[in-house]
């Protein structure tokens, strides 16, 4: 509705104003002027007004009131300055239904023919509501009417419907305030249009909305004009960590009906009905201003205690409406601080939509990471089961070959006791060279074999004394890892072991033969000093003229193949110690 300047009001033929006539008179002209710097808003006033407990320019008596109701529409385009100053002095007790209605155009909201439909609807929120009804009715005086078990039921049916109605916003615990004080004063169902009406052009619909993008407005709103007007408390508040949303939020969604009592909350719920949120902004920083030195004392829960419970204006709401118009509130300011916010805000949707963002990238980035360690770690367990194949195989190989060399052993032992003839003296002569070549072959093999053996305990110890701080790998990985060290170890005794046997197998073979030839054949000797020096470097003494056999010969013989025995053994030995080896690096492990 638009806002027109009240006319002045005209005396009776013959009369004359008084000197305070006349000032009260200039005072309502100037409120009018501020009144006309919003011409398209019932609910925004400019500057400081005058106070709703000055003179009265208007009669409260039920005339008066009656004339505005009566004649409403022309009131509210024409005279919306005078239905201000009105309202700020107080709606009498038993006009304030009818008022409210008229102010909020409740007549008008087409829901209220489907209110009987929207109560038979399913209620998701019915469980929420019955909750919050249980526990805020018996705590607060709003609702002492309210406490029978009859009594709730409106107030339930209420709730209910709106929340079928406006499925997207649905039930917010601030509206029990609202509705509670709304059946307090009219019916059910004219109660649910005024509150429909409250939610649609109060701004209360953006305030419930689950984003609280219009709540943290006007918080930060709040808090800028508590900054800029109570310097020192906003420090105080800072200091202890006390956020003004701790407190404000609540006075925000419930019209600051839960901190209040009843006969100061009608009368600020009367304001906001006329001119909106503003009344909260102007009540919250008077309360503020009132209560500074004894905030100024406490700590965050004495505020927080202090704040809720406002009793201190229940006897004269009079002066509470009085002190909340000397508050500076400037719509102009206002719009700056909601600039400012919007702008805060869309920054801080922009970093939280790059960080989501870059949180997406990290986890896919993760994903493909775990992906890759997988493919890894199945081919590094896929490499390492067949090297530990290879190396139980060349084990088998390996025992094999020492069975044989076992066989050999016996048949030299059978053949030692005959003595060759003098016609293959030539033949034992050619095999001596080939024996000594093989021979100095194993010691080089086994001088190789020995290193190896070292090397892979440096390599077991490095495993055991750095192993802690590398990274974990799977359990399957560890076991095949010692598996296929200590596999490998085996293979090198068995093959350490192998070889040697074979050197005295060789050395053994050679001696017999040696001992056995009749005749030397120097060219034979020859040839095979020119063979080893050029393959090995190694200068081999031509063997000694042949003897017979003696008994200590036959004694050395004899030994010989008792080494060979004992290397029998020996590897047995070793396999022993390399199973050790391995139940200790498991361990370890």
């Amino acid at each position: 509705m638009d806002s027109l300047s009240a006319p002045s009001p005209c005396p009776a033929p013959g009369s004359q104003l008084s000197a305070d006539e006349m000032k009260l008179l200039a005072k309502l002209e100037e409120q009018n002027r501020l009144l006309e710097t919003d011409s398209k808003s019932l609910y925004s006033v400019s500057g400081v007004l005058q106070s709703p407990t000055s003179p009265k320019t208007f009669s409260h008596d039920d005339d008066t009131w009656g004339r505005v109701i009566k004649e409403w529409d022309d009131w509210s385009k024409r005279k919306v300055g005078q239905i201000k100053v009105l309202i700020r002095r107080g709606v009498p007790a038993h006009l304030r239904p009818v008022v409210w209605q008229l102010l909020c155009d409740a007549q008008n909201v087409s829901a209220s023919q489907h209110y009987s439909d929207l109560l038979k609807s399913s209620c998701p929120a019915e469980t929420l509501i019955h909750r919050d009804l249980s526990r805020i009715l018996p705590q607060h005086q709003l609702f002492q009417k309210l406490r029978d078990a009859t009594c709730q039921e409106p107030l339930l049916n209420v709730l209910k419907a709106y929340s079928v109605l406006d499925r997207e916003i649905g039930y917010c615990q601030g509206s029990v305030f609202i509705v509670g004080l709304l059946l307090t004063q009219m019916a059910e169902e004219e109660a649910f249009c005024v509150f429909v009406r409250l939610m649609k052009d109060f701004r209360m619909r953006e305030l419930y909305r689950s984003s609280m993008v219009e709540l943290g407005c006007c918080i930060y709103q709040f808090d800028s004009m508590i900054q800029e007007q109570l310097p020192e408390l906003h420090s105080h508040f800072q200091t202890q960590g006390f956020h003004t949303s701790m407190f404000s939020s609540s006075w925000f969604l419930n019209i600051l009906l839960s901190s209040l009592p009843i006969t100061a909350a009608m009368r600020t719920f009367d304001i906001f009905m006329c001119e909106g949120l503003e009344i909260v902004f102007r009540v919250g920083l008077a309360v503020l201003h009132m209560k500074q030195t004894e905030l100024l004392k406490l700590d965050t829960e004495g505020m927080m205690n202090c704040l809720q419970h406002l009793e201190s204006w229940e006897s004269d709401p009079d002066g509470m409406i009085e002190a909340a118009y000397q508050i500076k509130y400037s719509s102009g300011r206002m719009k700056q601080l909601r600039k400012e916010y919007t702008s805060i805000k869309t920054k801080e949707l922009e970093d939280q939509e790059e960080l989501n963002g870059l949180s997406s990238e990290n986890k896919h980035l993760k994903q493909r990471l775990d992906i890759l360690e997988k493919r890894c770690s199945e081919q590094l367990v896929s490499q390492m089961k067949k090297e530990l194949e290879e190396s139980l195989l060349n084990a088998a190989r390996s025992q094999n070959t020492l069975k044989e060399m076992q066989t050999n052993t016996l048949q030299i032992e059978e053949s030692s006791s005959t003595v060759p003839d003098e016609d293959s003296a030539v033949y034992l002569q050619t095999e001596l060279i080939s024996c000594r070549l093989r021979e100095a072959e194993a010691l080089t093999g086994l001088r190789e074999l020995k290193q190896h053996i070292k090397d892979l305990v440096k390599k077991w110890q490095w495993q055991q004394v750095h192993g802690g701080g590398q990274q974990k790998v799977s359990s399957a990985q560890n076991d095949l890892q010692v598996e296929l060290l200590s596999t490998r170890l085996k293979e090198a005794l068995a093959q350490a072991a192998l070889r040697e046997s074979r050197h005295k197998l060789l050395q053994l073979q050679t001696e017999v033969k040696r001992q056995n030839s009749q005749r030397p054949a120097k060219a034979c000797r020859s040839a095979y000093k020119q063979s080893a020096r050029s393959s090995t470097g190694v200068d081999i003494t031509a063997p000694r003229s042949a003897q017979p056999i003696t008994t200590e010969q036959t004694t050395v013989f004899s030994s010989s193949i008792q080494d060979a025995d004992y290397l029998q053994e020996y590897y047995v030995i070793f396999s022993n110690h390399a199973e050790a080896f391995h139940i200790r690096l498991s361990g370890a492990q």
